[in-house]
């Protein structure tokens, strides 16, 4: 439900530190979308597919409510998740990433909040993501983005290199998620202008 949801934000928003002090990896990027909170926030529900995005291979709805002017959702995303080299005879090359998201869309506070996190492989690697769409404070038409990331591998031994390794993982496919994103937009509207990165 919504109280559940804002509490897993919260937690999420809290382990950066936890992160940094456990050993985990921190990432954080942001991007203006020169278009309307209304027509990204639309764009988010169909997202999938795009032509930067082939590795995801399906979207289930498991949970939907709505209660006042809030709508709050579960879906299950498989991907397909490439080991990395020291990892392939542990993780079967090719093998299929189950990712859950938790959303949280605010029409009276005009934000879109997702939480994400993947399902298996969890023994290997944990990544958890939040993402926060909300209108442009410089210009009402625009909407920003907000990510923030922690990646985690419990494996003694090896987990730094599996850490850096989702780490610099993440970071190549934030742009893609952009870039994928803008692309939906665009055949959804047909005015949209290359986004904006701030980092």
């Amino acid at each position: 439900n919504v109280k559940v949801m804002e509490e897993r934000v919260q937690v999420l928003m809290e382990k950066e530190s936890v992160a940094k002090r456990s050993g985990g990896r921190f990432a954080s990027h942001a991007c203006t979308f020169k278009s309307t909170w209304e027509h990204v926030a639309q764009a988010l529900w169909k997202r999938y597919p795009n032509p930067f995005s082939k590795h995801v291979l399906s979207e289930d709805v498991i949970y939907r409510t709505v209660k006042g002017k809030k709508l709050t959702s579960r879906r299950i995303f498989t991907k397909t998740n490439k080991a990395p080299k020291f990892l392939e005879r542990f993780v079967k090359t090719g093998s299929v990433a189950c990712v859950v998201e938790e959303s949280s869309v605010d029409a009276s506070a005009r934000t879109f909040t997702t939480f994400t996190k993947n399902i298996n492989f969890a023994n290997w690697m944990t990544v958890e993501e939040k993402c926060v769409y909300y209108v442009s404070p410089e210009n009402k038409e625009w909407t920003c983005c907000k990510k923030d990331a922690w990646i985690k591998c419990g494996v003694f031994g090896i987990s730094r290199a599996v850490e850096k390794f989702g780490f610099e993982r993440y970071k190549r496919n934030v742009g893609k998620a952009e870039m994928g994103l803008e692309h939906v937009i665009q055949n959804l509207f047909k005015i949209i202008q290359p986004s904006q990165t701030n980092s």
